[in-house]
């Protein structure tokens, strides 16, 4: 399978997201809202559910921070690893912003 990395237009602040250096993205690291494009893989871009995922949560395993999203739509969640262009500091008062969408 073929990893995807490209840039997009975040579906939530409009801002333009470029493609990321290491990994394949697809939150966005301004207000964290993600499309539902992946399935199984973090990069599969296997589904056809296409909605907005939210934040939940997050979790620091190994020295490394993770979010858990979660899809509005069919409630499928699925852990990403933060990126290093992530404005980390702003995650808490978005988690609690988005609590409203489920």
């Amino acid at each position: 399978m073929k990893k995807i990395n490209e840039s997009f237009i975040c579906i939530n602040c409009w801002k333009k997201i470029s493609q990321a250096e290491k990994t394949c993205r697809n939150h966005c690291p301004y207000c964290f809202v993600s499309l539902h494009v992946d399935w199984d893989i973090p990069w599969d871009r296997d589904t056809d559910c296409w909605w907005k995922m939210y934040p939940t949560t997050y979790e620091t395993r190994n020295w490394v921070l993770k979010i858990l999203f979660k899809c509005s739509k069919c409630f499928k969640q699925h852990r990403n690893k933060r990126s290093p262009e992530d404005e980390i500091t702003q995650l808490n008062n978005f988690i609690d912003l988005y609590q409203s969408k489920f």
